[in-house]
């Protein structure tokens, strides 16, 4: 084969190994930032992508626990299927997440979830804890609008 046909191919090889590693997932790290960012991919898949038992199947513990009052036994499969009610009940609804802080095996995320395009949008605060780079435990504080508040400083 000749030398420029080698070269060639030696490149494309490099070429196609390099981005093969790249394109390969993150090991899993317990570390606050890698759990910041497993608590973000979870939640963009629950709400965001309106995947709720998909995102729960991928990243929480058989074992989750949820503290949210309007979940029958605070389980994982439950939580996932008041969510799908959820989505079935507002297919227009829309969830973003504002900020994120995580510390040691917490995660917090700050949301803003809007019912029905145009209505005022309620306030959502989750907790996370994560342990070995899985989602274990859930509580939530949700803030509905509230027309005549005392304080103009918006909840976002």
């Amino acid at each position: 084969m000749p030398i420029t046909k080698t070269v060639a191919l030696i490149v494309a090889m490099s070429f196609c190994v390099s981005h093969a590693v790249r394109a390969a997932p993150e090991p899993c790290r317990d570390t606050a930032e890698s759990s910041r960012k497993l608590v973000i991919s979870f939640y963009t898949k629950a709400l965001i992508e309106k995947q709720p038992r998909a995102a729960f199947e991928q990243y929480t513990s058989t074992n989750f626990v949820e503290h949210k009052p309007d979940v029958p036994n605070g389980e994982r499969a439950a939580i996932a299927k008041f969510l799908e009610d959820v989505i079935n009940g507002l297919p227009n609804a829309r969830w973003e997440i504002l900020r994120t802080v995580a510390e040691k095996e917490f995660v917090f995320l700050h949301a803003r979830f809007t019912p029905v395009p145009g209505t005022p949008p309620y306030a959502i605060a989750d907790l996370f804890r994560v342990k070995n780079c899985t989602i274990v435990e859930h509580w939530d504080v949700v803030e509905p609008p509230r027309a005549g508040q005392p304080n103009p400083i918006s909840k976002f």
